[in-house]
C-alpha cells in the first residue's frame, strides 16, 4: 500500500470513526469500554426472574408465570435509563445497536448451554398507533442487532398486540397484569420452538409473561425474556422516592416522554413500560 492509500485509510478511519454515544469518543461499535464499565450491572441476578439474588419477592410467586429464563444484564438507573428513555421517546433510533451490543455478550454467555438454544427472536409488539407515532418499535431495534450478532431468526411479525392499552410506567403492579393480560396474539404456528422475547426494560414482567403465555399457545416449548435493563425497585417505590432522587438521564440523551395520546409529561418522569 502506498503512502498515499495509508493516509488516506487513515483519514477515514478518524473521519468515519463510529461514536460511543455515552462520551463521543471513537469505538468499534456501541458504548466504548470505559462507559460499558459504568452501567449499572445487576450482581447476581436470579437466572429464572433476572432479580438480584437474594430474591425478596419473586414475580413467580405472585402470578401464573411463563417465562423459562429473564436475561436483563443492566438495573434500570443512570446513565442507561437515560439511553433507554432516548430510544423510545427522543427519536434515538440509532441506540437501539448500541444497546443491543452492550448486553449481547450476557445473553451469548448466558445462552451459551446447549439445552436452551434460541430459535427464534420476537420484539415485544407495539399497537399499530403507537407504531405509526413513533416510527419504530423500540424492541425490533434492539432485537435486530442481537439478531445479526447471535446468528438467530428474527420474527418481528409473529406477535401483534391487539389492544392499544394504557402505558404500562402509569400503572401499579397489580394493575399491570390485568392491562396486558388480553393485550397480545401470535399468528405463527410456533410447535417445538425454543423463543426469546426481547424488550428494552422488564419492571414487573406482565408485559413478557402476557407475551409468553400467547407464544406457549402457539406451541413454543421453552420462552425466555432478554432485555437491556431490569427495574430493581418496584414501581411504587419508585414513585415514592423524592423528586430530587429519582433517575434522570445524562445531559446528551435527556428527553421527553411522548405518550399513547401524544402528550409531553415534565422532564424526568420514569419512561418504564413493562
Amino acid at each position: 500500500m502506498s503512502a498515499a492509500s495509508r493516509f488516506v485509510a487513515a483519514l477515514a478511519r478518524v473521519c468515519f470513526a463510529e461514536r460511543c454515544p455515552s462520551c463521543g469518543g471513537s469505538t468499534d461499535g456501541g458504548f466504548c469500554e470505559g462507559c460499558r464499565g459504568g452501567m449499572p450491572a445487576i450482581p447476581l441476578p436470579c437466572a429464572t426472574c433476572g432479580l438480584p439474588r437474594p430474591v425478596g419477592r419473586c414475580p413467580r410467586e405472585s402470578s401464573a408465570w411463563h417465562v423459562d429464563r429473564i436475561v436483563a444484564p443492566f438495573e434500570y438507573a443512570p446513565p442507561i435509563d437515560g439511553f433507554l428513555q432516548a430510544l423510545k421517546f427522543g427519536q434515538g433510533r440509532m441506540l437501539g445497536r448500541a444497546l443491543a451490543l452492550l448486553v449481547e455478550p450476557d445473553v451469548a454467555a448466558r445462552a451459551a448451554d446447549e439445552t436452551r438454544n434460541v430459535d427464534l427472536l420476537v420484539p415485544v409488539p407495539l399497537h399499530r398507533r403507537r407504531l405509526l407515532a413513533r416510527g419504530y418499535n423500540q424492541a425490533t431495534e434492539i432485537a435486530r442487532t442481537l439478531s445479526s450478532a447471535l446468528r438467530i431468526p428474527l420474527a418481528p411479525a409473529a406477535a401483534r398486540r391487539t389492544e392499544a392499552a394504557a402505558p404500562q410506567s402509569r400503572l401499579r403492579a397489580r394493575e399491570r397484569a390485568a392491562n396486558v393480560e388480553h393485550a397480545f396474539a401470535v399468528d405463527v404456528d410456533l410447535t417445538g420452538a425454543r423463543v426469546a422475547i426481547v424488550d428494552d426494560v422488564i419492571t414487573t414482567g406482565a408485559t413478557v409473561n402476557a407475551l409468553a403465555a400467547e407464544l406457549r399457545r402457539a406451541g413454543a416449548v421453552r420462552v425466555e425474556a432478554w432485555a437491556v435493563a431490569r427495574t430493581v425497585r418496584s414501581p411504587r417505590s419508585q414513585a415514592a422516592r423524592p423528586r430530587a432522587e429519582r433517575p434522570t438521564a445524562s445531559p446528551s440523551a435527556r428527553t421527553r416522554r411522548v405518550d399513547e395520546a401524544g402528550a409531553q409529561p415534565p422532564p424526568g418522569a420514569a419512561a418504564r413500560n413493562t
